[in-house]
């Protein structure tokens, strides 16, 4: 018997059926719309000029977004690429400020165009302060890349899908590479204000100040989180926030906390700001003026003619001149003049970038637009946008410059808050009272000599009508003042005395708690009535000491019962407040704060000016300017250095032995009478 072996054949995987053509007309037309997403990745066509140019940012500006910048690049613009390329380089923080309309925000636009294109940076943001910016940013990116054919040629793995789609969001998502059959990855998600690069290769894309500046990341296919790798400022603020110190404040707040904060923990992220100055004081001049950026002032007028600053100058004269005849007969006799004096009114002058002023008819040169535009500006305007050295008129006439950038140089970092330093002999609190806003309240450590630290400040809140009756006001604030107290006396550095301001309506209600303050919340209270200079005598009816520095105490009866409190030179102490700021963090006299941020701070501190004062009669006087804003915590911080002098002894000549001091009796002139 004959058997016969059959040869197993090996298994094989069952062959895929075949996709069946497309029979409805609804799969044809889907079928063609996924043909017609398939772009041929092509070659770069001169990679020799791209190496080139990548090499040389600004000819990589000027042959690539040829069409944007068709001025030539003059030292401003120069300026800001070089600032963005250190900040790449080195990691650091960098601020430029320049005059307004040469193209500062054109240039930021193509500089996080080229970081992200030449693979310097994998998500270079561009943070403006107004949302209209920020849209006009993306506008430019997204024509850039759809559209731009020199980009377009050395720069086909970028572009190509974007101008497949001729920047139509919906259908960059959905275009595929034909080699790989693989979707590109690319994305317009323009809510987000954010442009994807194709296959993983980035993205670049901003928010504003304003914004959620701290949620700005974007997720890749492979699960990594994308976060900024170097942020470029344009245009901090605007004129209303120049204006405002506290906006100034919290606007640096978020610049530093915020956008400085947005990129990946344990990174130094490089910043560049380019800044416009607007008004002294404001964020561009914080920025220029801090001691952990590194800032250039390009100024338009890079030199005035020869002899500006002689107090007989012929070229000054000349100017004034030019614009009597401007006034009388416009550009015309404006012209005639400028053409014959010439020579005079322009020797030595410089400009930083002559080509932002247009050659025309009416403009003969740069420097005749120049001498037109300081006139039609004025000298302050012109001198903070042009120049970028605003004037400050407050601090000329003052005595003393203290501005919020001043006290916050002033910050011991080396301190943490309610740590109470080894020199401080004495703890006290003071507290501004609003009753529609709330306490404004700060708790000081002294020293012997005057030096003063704050150990802590805070609000307590409020939100008393202001229409109340006295007895239900005085109600209102026993119990606030009780619960604000207790959270005093909870305090680690040992609050020893509590100053309430006691002016106006709040008289009645913060004399009577400050009464039983030692037996409800367990620290000593004394009403304080601050009053200016010119108001303020140690005599009267109601003066019944003890007499100290500039405030004493006062005793009246009311309903049968004695009631006393402290009345206190608020301008004398106002400037010994604000003089503390100016010293060196040890010097003796000097004030401090704790580590910590501190703008808004900083702005109530400083918002009153001193003008001037001086003696008539023999009475010294004080000229006070109230800036737009809050000064709670200013008026605090003087009524405290008053208590310090009246409850310690601790005034502007240090710590004195307070004994039994009498009321100054008053002088009494014997007149003969014929």
């Amino acid at each position: 018997m004959t058997t016969i072996k059959t040869k197993k054949k090996p298994y094989r995987q069952a062959a895929k059926p075949a996709r069946k053509p497309p029979t409805t007309a609804a799969e044809r037309v889907a079928a063609q719309v996924n043909r017609s997403n398939c772009v041929v990745l092509k070659p770069c066509a001169d990679p020799e000029r791209r190496a080139r140019l990548e090499a040389d940012p600004v000819a990589w500006l000027q042959w690539y977004l040829h069409q944007t910048y068709t001025r030539p690049f003059e030292r401003p613009h120069r300026e800001i690429v070089a600032g963005v390329l250190r900040a790449h380089e080195t990691g650091g923080r960098f601020v430029v400020a320049a005059e307004r309309g040469i193209g500062k925000s054109a240039i930021l636009w193509g500089m996080v165009l080229l970081l992200a294109l030449t693979g310097r940076r994998r998500f270079p943001v561009c943070v403006p302060w107004a949302d209209r910016a920020l849209k006009r940013a993306f506008r430019f990116w997204r024509n850039a890349l759809c559209f731009n054919e020199r980009l377009l040629a050395d720069y086909p793995e970028f572009c190509l899908p974007f101008a497949h789609a001729k920047g139509t969001p919906q259908k960059v998502c959905n275009v595929w590479w034909e080699h790989s059959g693989q979707k590109t990855g690319a994305q317009l998600t323009v809510g987000e204000g954010l442009i994807v690069l194709p296959d993983q290769r980035g993205c670049m894309g901003g928010s504003t100040i304003n914004a959620n500046v701290r949620g700005l990341n974007h997720p890749m296919e492979d699960g990594t989180i994308l976060r900024p790798d170097i942020v470029l400022l344009d245009d901090v603020q605007d004129r209303s926030v120049a204006k405002s110190p506290a906006q100034v404040a919290d606007t640096v707040s978020i610049i530093d906390g915020d956008v400085a904060g947005c990129g990946d923990s344990g990174k130094d992220l490089p910043l560049l700001m380019a800044a416009n100055c607007i008004g002294p004081e404001d964020v561009a001049q914080h920025y220029l003026n801090h001691q952990d950026w590194h800032a250039l002032k390009i100024p338009c007028i890079v030199r005035w003619p020869a002899d500006w600053d002689e107090p007989d100058s012929r070229s000054r004269a000349l100017w004034a001149e030019w614009h009597e005849a401007f006034q009388a007969g416009g550009d015309e006799r404006a012209l005639a003049f400028f053409d014959s004096h010439r020579a005079e009114l322009v020797n030595g002058m410089e400009l930083s970038a002559p080509a932002a002023f247009a050659v025309s008819g009416k403009c003969a040169d740069p420097f005749y637009g120049v001498i037109k535009m300081f006139h039609r500006m004025g000298r302050e305007a012109f001198m903070a946008e042009r120049q970028q050295e605003p004037i400050d008129q407050i601090a000329e006439a003052g005595p003393y410059h203290l501005t919020a950038d001043v006290v916050l140089r002033r910050v011991d970092a080396q301190r943490k808050p309610l740590e109470r330093p080894q020199w401080v002999t004495r703890v006290l609190a003071s507290s501004d009272v609003n009753p529609s806003y709330g306490f404004s309240s700060v708790v000081l450590g002294f020293g012997e000599d005057q030096s003063a630290a704050v150990l802590w400040y805070g609000i307590h809140k409020l939100a008393i009508p202001g229409d109340l009756p006295a007895l239900e006001l005085g109600r209102r604030l026993f119990a606030e003042l009780t619960a604000h107290g207790k959270a005093l006396a909870g305090l680690p550095v040992g609050v020893e005395q509590w100053a309430i301001d006691a002016g106006g309506g709040n008289f009645d209600g913060v004399l009577a708690f400050a009464a039983a303050a030692s037996r409800v919340c367990g620290i000593p209270a004394l009403g304080f009535t601050g009053r200016g200079a010119k108001n303020y005598r140690q005599t009267g009816k109601t003066a019944a000491g003890p007499f100290r520095e500039q405030c004493h105490g006062c005793l009246d009866h009311k309903d049968g019962r004695a009631i006393r409190w402290v009345a206190w030179n608020s301008d004398y102490w106002k400037e010994c407040a604000q003089r503390a700021w100016l010293g060196e963090i040890g010097a003796p006299g000097a004030l401090s704060l704790p580590a910590g941020m501190h703008g808004e701070f900083s702005a109530q501190v400083t918002n009153e000016r001193l003008l001037g004062k001086g003696d008539v009669g023999g009475q010294t006087f004080w000229n006070f300017k109230r800036l737009p804003g809050r000064n709670d915590f200013g008026d605090a911080l003087a009524q405290g250095y008053a208590l310090a002098a009246f409850g310690f002894g601790i005034g502007t000549s240090g710590r004195q032995r307070i004994g039994q001091a009498r009321r100054p009796k008053p002088s009494i002139r014997m007149v003969k009478m014929r």
